[in-house]
């Protein structure tokens, strides 16, 4: 369990409390690092500046204490970063940290495990409040993304899965295709069928996304995170 620093001493005997940072804004990391070295006892942090640093870093620290992942890095993003961490069984909590709090961003990053959510703009009481709840055995997210989270869930949420159960493979192949900018003809001979399927395939989409363009179709799957 994580040691809290309680002033105005601590035991100089306590363990080490190894973190894993990953962001790729140096001043973002020393930020951090002051503000956990703040709030626990005998903070060792390890900066990953990028995802192939980080994944070899945690395949080297199986120690590990606590995984802090920015969402946006050069190499990658934070949910396929988290998502190798899974593979490679990681026990550390993972906290996921992004400079906006997009619903989907957070519902995607809890589905995927992670333990806590926090905005980079969050000062040192986010991160304590974030490292006690999960201490507690809690999924730490700030109080108002809770609130907007769970009407998300209700409603956007719940209309993408709606959306999800009318797309087949074959369909999201094509509008992965459309998305790319293919034609009907390209589509066609990309994926072996016919021009008059791709048509039909397309109309779907637009039905189904209630779209009145191939580029509305793309627009609206990119909103509900169908597609990148």
């Amino acid at each position: 369990m994580t040691e809290f620093r309680s002033p105005p001493y601590s035991s100089p005997s306590a363990p080490s409390t190894s973190i894993l940072v990953i962001d790729d804004h140096p001043v973002f990391q020393d930020g951090i690092a002051v503000i956990l070295q703040a709030l626990l006892t005998d903070v060792e942090i390890i900066p990953a500046l990028n995802a192939d640093t980080a994944i070899a870093h945690a395949k080297a620290r199986p120690d590990l204490d606590w995984i802090f992942v920015d969402y946006q890095l050069p190499d990658s993003d934070g949910l396929s970063i988290i998502a190798q961490l899974n593979g490679l069984m990681v026990t550390a909590p993972i906290v996921m940290m992004s400079g906006v709090d997009e619903l989907e961003l957070v519902a995607k990053a809890l589905q995927l495990g992670v333990s806590g959510f926090i905005h980079k703009s969050g000062g040192k009481q986010i991160f304590k409040d974030c490292l006690q709840a999960i201490e507690q055995g809690k999924v730490y997210l700030p109080a108002d993304t809770q609130v907007r989270l769970e009407h998300y869930r209700q409603t956007i949420g719940k209309h993408t899965d709606a959306i999800k159960k009318q797309l087949s493979t074959r369909r999201m192949d094509v509008l992965l295709l459309v998305a790319e900018g293919y034609s009907n003809q390209e589509i066609a001979s990309s994926l072996s069928i016919s021009e008059a399927t791709v048509k039909s395939h397309v109309s779907a989409l637009m039905s189904i996304l209630d779209a009145d363009s191939r580029y509305h179709c793309v627009a609206e799957a990119r909103k509900l995170g169908l597609i990148k």
